[in-house]
């Protein structure tokens, strides 16, 4: 932003000098243009008066004097406009090298992070195929319901505790009354038995796979 203000501020500089040099030129071609005053030649005097004849043409030429001077002002101003143009190239001179050093430290810290990136994408990409070639790997199980019993109760109150917490763990079960106890069942549908009967045992204390 502060080049293209710099660049600006140079070109109506420059153009507000070509301007001044123009209008210049311009007033002197006018005044060169202008024609000279009519000089009405008077009627032959009498010898008397020769005097006449020299200030009429004295007077023509303190008129043309006085037009061709420029105005100074002029000058001054286009004076500054100089100063000030010689001024802002110094200042540009001043800002380039601290300008080129931004830059680079700027790219180099782009190169650096584009670096890290690409380091974190190959991880992910890396990942993304072990977890792919994992998959692959491990073989498909059938699922399977199993009935799995997960206690054997002389009671039937112990047993109907047992039956209502696995109903409560999302299990479908029941009692079944066999060799003087009541022993609870529940029916699971798993491609992992072992990871069921592991669960179980460590809620209930124990767990065998009875179908």
């Amino acid at each position: 932003m502060r080049k293209e203000r710099l660049l600006i501020l140079l070109g109506t500089l420059i153009a507000l000098i070509f301007f001044y040099i123009g209008l210049n030129k311009w007033l002197e071609s006018k005044s060169e243009s202008v024609p000279p005053p009519v000089v009405v030649k008077p009627t032959p005097p009498p010898p008397a008066s020769p005097p006449q004849e020299e200030k009429a043409k004295e007077e023509p030429r303190v008129e043309e004097k006085k037009q061709t001077p420029p105005p100074e002002p002029q000058k001054q101003k286009e004076d500054l406009i100089a100063q000030k143009i010689q001024e802002e190239k110094t200042k540009e001179v001043q800002k380039t090298p601290e300008s080129k050093n931004l830059t680079a430290q700027k790219q180099e810290a782009q190169k650096e992070s584009e670096k890290v990136e690409k380091v974190k994408e190959e991880k992910v990409q890396k990942n993304t195929v072990a977890k792919q070639e994992k998959q692959a790997e491990k073989p498909k199980r059938e699922v399977r319901e199993y009935v799995i019993q997960i206690g054997a109760f002389s009671s039937k109150e112990n047993a109907d505790r047992a039956l209502g917490k696995a109903k409560s763990m999302g299990y479908r079960g029941e009692i079944v009354n066999e060799d003087n106890f009541y022993k609870v069942r529940v029916r699971v549908k798993t491609d992992d038995p072992k990871k069921v009967l592991a669960k179980l045992k460590a809620t209930f204390g124990g767990a065998i796979i009875k179908q």
